[in-house]
């Protein structure tokens, strides 16, 4: 099996500050090799215990099929909740299940071949913004932000990102996800609800 191209991994162990470090810089490369040879993967650290799913099915049982059975952290949702708020990405139980009977009739049946062209037409910009590349190393990261942001705004406004205003939310989305550390104590450890984040 060939894999897909990515940074180098980090050594198969380093010390926590120095993961935290590689994890602020990159968190693709912050992970050890191991993680993305295995079908499923466990990472542990002193505060929090994640793990790496790469084959499909399993991906539909923990996403899908029984997903009650792997509730997202509620520890990482800290970290994540000022930038995504209380939405699908971060809910558990019957607000994600409500949220996903909301969401859940735009990608089913016939609905997903009307929004196809539109994850298409998005690919497409995508490779078009690629292919005048001078062989620079590039940030990929931002690149396929501008995808992923790209193929929500074609299926759900029916607008490219490149329209004004689909523009203008990209970019404060984008601002607001740098002044944000990656990192931050409320990801690892538990605090009191009154606490200022």
């Amino acid at each position: 099996m060939t894999l897909p191209p990515k940074p180098e991994s980090r050594p198969a162990k380093v010390s926590l500050w120095r993961y935290a470090r590689l994890f602020r810089q990159d968190i693709l490369s912050a992970q050890p090799a191991r993680l993305y040879r295995a079908w499923m993967a466990e990472f542990k650290t002193p505060f929090f215990r994640s793990y790496l799913i790469n084959q499909p099915d399993l991906i539909q049982t923990v996403l899908k099929t029984r997903p009650d059975e792997y509730p997202k952290s509620d520890r990482i949702g800290e970290g994540l909740r000022p930038l995504l708020g209380n939405s699908v990405f971060l809910t558990n139980g019957a607000t994600w299940k409500r949220q996903r009977r909301i969401i859940d009739p735009a990608f089913e049946g016939g609905r997903l071949r009307e929004t196809f062209p539109a994850i298409w037409d998005a690919a497409e910009a995508a490779a078009a913004r690629l292919s005048p590349h001078d062989g620079a190393p590039l940030e990929v990261e931002a690149q396929t932000s501008h995808a992923a942001a790209d193929v929500i705004f074609r299926t759900l406004f029916s607008i490219p990102i490149e329209h004004h205003m689909a523009r203008e939310v990209f970019d404060e989305f984008k601002t607001y996800q740098r002044s944000q550390p990656i990192l931050n104590i409320a990801a690892f450890v538990p605090l009191p609800r009154w606490l200022p984040r």
